[in-house]
């Protein structure tokens, strides 16, 4: 079974997390707040409010309810053809 773009195996997506402007003095708070909804978050770019990390099938709605949340993105995967390959 293939999975969806930007879902690894077993159901992991990979999520980038903006915070308002509003919230960055407390962003720890939303880290917390992600954590609590299954997020695992593995680095807080606090100046630029951005939170990356994963969660294993995941409501990116009930994540973007938390508060000092703008979005909730998942990863848009590429891949690069092979070396030989014709240019397209």
């Amino acid at each position: 079974m293939t999975e969806p773009p930007g879902v690894a195996s077993g159901g992991v997506e990979q999520l980038t997390v903006a915070v308002d402007d509003d919230h960055l003095a407390g962003i720890s708070d939303v880290v917390a707040a992600l954590q609590d909804r299954g997020m695992v978050v593995d680095q807080v770019l606090e100046s630029a409010g951005v939170i990356i990390g994963s969660a294993p099938d995941v409501d990116r709605q009930e994540l973007a309810a938390v508060e000092g949340v703008v979005s909730v993105e998942g990863e848009t995967p590429f891949q690069l053809p092979p070396p030989d390959a014709p240019v397209q």
